[in-house]
């Protein structure tokens, strides 16, 4: 493992964990519809502007990667813009984290995935540090912010998205799906923005600088870092770098915006983080 390495999984997680500190900043002038189309869009606009060898996918092809710009792109990135109205950009990175854990979920439920007892009960305990992030150690009373379900939602789109992203690239490499999932991306997030919001430009004293970071650095260097880390390394330490994003998110949230987290917030990421590592790391 070379030094270099560790670097692009820092790189990667840290672009992916400050994305909810920009999409925080980014509401004091757009609203959550502006924000997931122009992030989109730009990123769209990046990866496209690279070289990249092109290759003609199959009509099913073209059906999986439209489902993954939905679900992967525009539908979560819309939702964790719509929570952060009510909840904190670090509470939302940590809501994240469960992405893992729902993507074994799906894997096992639809996909028809077969996993051995002890996977089981790693999914167990990640659902329990979900309840524990979403109630902390209450079992009565029990009250569910609008924000935090919503930061919930686009966790279970990720994971949904997760499973049918992965026959794209083994087909036709991840280059081209992120290419093309982000061009179903745009025209989505184009649509639901033109339903649904008013034509207003950032402007650079105000949310632009945040629209490129996230544009740029989390929908365009974030996963060209990732891709190629996984290239290098294998997808084990490759995963690493979607665990320790919370953190990162954790840390932006405190630095820029003082926020706070809680015992049972960092307990139940905790929990969520470990039952997750180890059910990857577990053969059956």
């Amino acid at each position: 493992m070379l030094l270099k390495n560790y670097l692009q999984m820092l790189l990667t997680s840290s672009l992916w964990g400050s994305s909810f500190l920009f999409m925080k900043l980014a509401l004091e002038e757009l609203d959550p519809f502006q924000i997931s189309f122009y992030r989109i869009f730009i990123g769209m606009i990046f990866i496209n502007s690279l070289r990249i060898e092109k290759v003609k996918l199959s009509r099913k092809d073209h059906l999986y990667t439209a489902l993954v710009g939905m679900l992967w792109m525009t539908l979560p990135f819309y939702l964790f813009a719509e929570s952060q109205k009510t909840i904190t950009s670090s509470l939302a990175g940590l809501v994240n984290g469960s992405t893992p854990i729902f993507i074994s979920m799906f894997a096992v439920i639809f996909f028809r995935q077969k996993i051995s007892n002890i996977k089981k009960v790693y999914l167990f305990t990640g659902f329990l540090g979900i309840y524990i992030l979403t109630f902390g150690f209450q079992t009565a009373n029990l009250e569910l912010n609008k924000g935090f379900l919503l930061a919930l939602l686009a966790s279970i789109s990720y994971g949904f998205a997760a499973n049918f992203v992965q026959p794209v690239i083994k087909t036709n490499g991840a280059l081209n799906t992120l290419r093309m999932a982000l061009r179903y991306a745009s025209l989505f997030s184009f649509i639901l923005f033109s339903f649904n919001s008013e034509y207003f430009l950032p402007t650079f004293t105000g949310s632009l600088p945040s629209i490129l970071i996230l544009g740029i650095g989390g929908s365009g260097v974030a996963f060209l870092s990732f891709y190629k880390l996984i290239d290098d390394v294998g997808a084990i330490f490759g995963s690493i770098t979607v665990y320790i994003i919370p953190i990162f998110s954790v840390i932006f949230g405190y630095i820029f915006l003082e926020e706070t987290t809680s015992l049972s917030q960092i307990s139940g990421i905790t929990v969520i983080i470990l039952s997750a590592y180890l059910f990857t790391k577990t053969t059956d």
